[in-house]
């Protein structure tokens, strides 16, 4: 609610001698009324989130892995300065992304292109080590092929066009565009994942018991970390 105060003159008599004088004094009384959301009302229906819980949670979920943000309200104003502090907090999220999977490429690389130097203690030349790091090296490559696009795209178009045009897209072209955006982090996520499996399936079928306890610690530290995760975003999401 909002509270406007608006201004009333009301006559006052005093008595003056013989005369009667006529006086005004200004009354100002308080007046509720309710306050308007600009966003929800100028925010068009396609960028908001779907009614349907699960298709909602998706949608929250593909906002905060593409832009950062739990919904597209940011959206409804692109040439304030909120707008330009996201778009820069955006460019640097891809530059992260994009060294943090090169060094996940240059990693995976070493593993596919040379041998354990103490294969007893780390066989990533077995079998199966060797797939997932051949899956962790593309899904890499992938990450880094599709960030460099995203970065220069996206920077090139929020410098030279019109960003108001977001809002009058349709729903699939919004769902495409968030799915383009979040294209690298994805890939960047399954190939660390396939990465640390890779090096995982390696250390635990060694014949050293220390090499063995330190990859089931390392791997109960991994689980460990994504329930942590999951719980602050809860907490402080």
């Amino acid at each position: 609610m909002e509270i406007i105060y608006s201004l009333i003159t009301a006559p006052t008599f005093k008595s003056q001698g013989p005369f009667l004088g006529t006086q005004f004094e200004v009354l100002v009384f308080p007046v509720m009324t309710p306050s308007v959301d600009s966003t929800s009302s100028e925010i068009p229906e396609n960028c908001r989130a779907p009614k349907h819980p699960i298709l909602r949670l998706a949608f929250k979920i593909l906002c905060i892995i593409a832009v950062s943000q739990k919904s597209l309200d940011h959206w409804n104003d692109t040439k304030n300065k909120e707008w330009k502090e996201h778009v820069s907090v955006m460019v640097n999220r891809f530059q992260n992304t994009n060294i943090t999977a090169g060094l996940v490429l240059a990693t995976t690389t070493l593993f596919l292109s040379s041998q354990p130097p103490i294969e007893h203690l780390m066989a990533y030349n077995s079998s199966i080590s060797y797939i997932l790091a051949m899956v962790s090296f593309s899904a890499a490559l992938l990450s880094v092929i599709s960030g460099a696009a995203v970065l220069v795209i996206y920077e090139t178009s929020t410098a030279n066009k019109d960003m108001e045009t977001l809002k009058h897209m349709r729903r699939h072209q919004i769902i495409a565009l968030l799915l383009w955006l979040a294209i690298p982090s994805i890939c960047l996520s399954v190939a660390t994942f396939y990465l640390f499996l890779s090096i995982f399936v390696a250390c635990f079928w060694s014949d050293n018991s220390v090499v063995n306890i330190i990859t089931t610690l390392s791997c109960a530290a991994f689980f460990l970390n994504g329930v942590l995760t999951i719980y602050v975003y809860k907490v402080v999401g």
